[in-house]
């Protein structure tokens, strides 16, 4: 069903439209075809007993030699007359409907008719019964018409027959039917479209909205129009990003208030190291503080994300990779790219260096050689990173991610860094509308995949 069924609620609410009116439609014609076809019927049963009222009254009052020029002349294709001496419908085919109607026609011409001189039956034009003239001709043009078969007795003794061709049966999937209920359909269509459109615009506002706050904060607020309960759900969600947005100033505040107060503690400490006598503890006391610095510098760049203020714009990501894997082969570090051809994407180009270096210079420092491969995937670009190195087991693979965490438990920066290389890695990707996974190779080693939209502006 979940195939069948669209993904929208534009298309979704359409579908429930166009069913509904669909069947409501349906079933009112149904009971319109049903009234009409009572109402036809009642209609032509009376116009029906007022004709053989008049007819008969006619033949009656004709001379002898005259009735068979007038039965000529009354007779049509839906109306066979003829006379005899005895009827043709038996008294035990009297049908109780329609004598009461036809006794009625006569009573103005003839007063009460007893029952022995009227009988009246009613049967379809196909049955055997009746004067094969008409049968054959309401076979052919009025295949599911009734027939109202009437025997009357004259003054004189004689019999009077008449068979009437009555209305035929409406039916329901008639081609007007069929035309109103395409009309129907195609007024639908084109009313609901505009208003499912109507009705889901702030909804893909708002969806717009929160898909923008996943890649910047600072975006400007959405605006609260729409119905009432998109409204409610927009005002929630301007002040949900008010908050968010706050809590990442105050938090970059306090980080760099943090980072500026241990400067000048780490640089007094600094310059009473290097006054101390030379020798291996003095060594080591200013490699600690190159650390504290560098982790201090690192934690302040990583809360500020300065990058995010850079301006989107066209690059080609393959000349990108490829100038990252030059440099790191210029500190010494194993790295190719298999160049493919231009990839151009919509980014901020040094923030998006910046994340692709972090996870080359990564691969290399614990993966030894590391290849770089990129290619189009879908709307977006797929960058792969893959190294020869241990691999990362599956329970700490979220956890590399986090901040100042390490799989080796120095701090040595030699063999570890700082721990926020990857953080820094997949913040900026996030920020791009992209992510970033890793999974272990079969071949052993690492293989980092980013996926980046391919023109998403920021």
């Amino acid at each position: 069903m979940r195939a069948i069924i669209p993904d929208s609620i534009a298309a979704r609410t359409m579908i429930v439209l166009l069913v509904g009116l669909t069947l409501s439609h349906i079933a009112s014609t149904w009971v319109l075809s049903n009234d009409r076809h009572d109402a036809v019927f009642e209609a032509s049963e009376r116009l029906c007993a007022d004709r053989v009222a008049v007819m008969a009254r006619l033949i009656d009052k004709t001379s002898a030699e005259h009735r068979a020029q007038v039965i000529a002349d009354l007779s049509s294709s839906l109306l066979a007359v003829s006379l005899a001496n005895h009827p043709k419908v038996g008294e035990d085919h009297h049908d109780s409907d329609e004598l009461p109607r036809i006794q009625a026609a006569m009573r103005p011409y003839f007063g009460e008719v007893e029952h022995r001189r009227l009988h009246v039956a009613r049967q379809r034009a196909n049955s055997s019964s009746g004067p094969s003239g008409i049968r054959h001709r309401l076979l052919n043009g009025f295949p599911e018409d009734q027939v109202m078969e009437v025997s009357f007795q004259l003054s004189d003794g004689g019999w009077v027959n008449f068979d009437l061709a009555m209305a035929r049966a409406a039916t329901l999937w008639s081609p007007h039917v069929i035309l109103s209920t395409l009309a129907m359909a195609v007024a639908v269509l084109v009313f609901g479209a505009w208003a499912t459109g109507w009705i889901a615009r702030p909804l893909a506002a708002f969806a717009g909205a929160a898909d923008r706050l996943g890649r910047d904060v600072a975006a400007p607020p959405l605006p609260e129009d729409g119905p009432r309960e998109v409204r409610r759900a927009v005002a929630a969600f301007n002040e949900m990003q008010g908050r968010i947005r706050r809590f990442v100033e105050d938090r970059t505040q306090m980080l760099a208030a943090i980072s500026h107060d241990l400067r000048s503690p780490i640089t007094r400490l600094r310059l009473r190291t290097e006054v101390l006598p030379e020798g291996e503890g003095r060594d080591r006391m200013l490699a600690d503080l190159d650390e504290m610095a560098a982790m201090v510098a690192s934690t302040l760049d990583f809360a500020r994300q300065d990058a995010a203020d850079e301006p989107s714009q066209a690059i080609d990501l393959a000349a990108t990779l490829q100038s990252i894997c030059d440099n790191a082969a210029d500190m010494g570090l194993a790295a190719e790219f298999d160049w493919p051809g231009r990839l151009v994407c919509s980014c901020r180009p040094l923030a998006i260096k910046r994340a692709l270096a972090n996870l080359v210079e990564n691969g290399c420092r614990f993966g030894g050689h590391v290849a770089v491969r990129a290619a189009h995937h879908g709307p977006g670009i797929d960058v792969v990173i893959e190294d020869q190195g241990p691999g990362i087991p599956e329970a700490e693979m979220d956890r590399v991610f986090a901040p100042f965490f390490r799989l080796e438990g120095s701090r040595n920066r030699k063999t570890g860094g700082t721990g926020l290389g990857l953080s820094v890695a997949r913040t900026i990707i996030r920020a791009h509308g992209g992510n970033i996974r890793l999974e272990n190779r079969a071949e052993g080693g690492l293989r980092v995949i980013v996926s980046l939209p391919q023109d998403r502006p920021s």
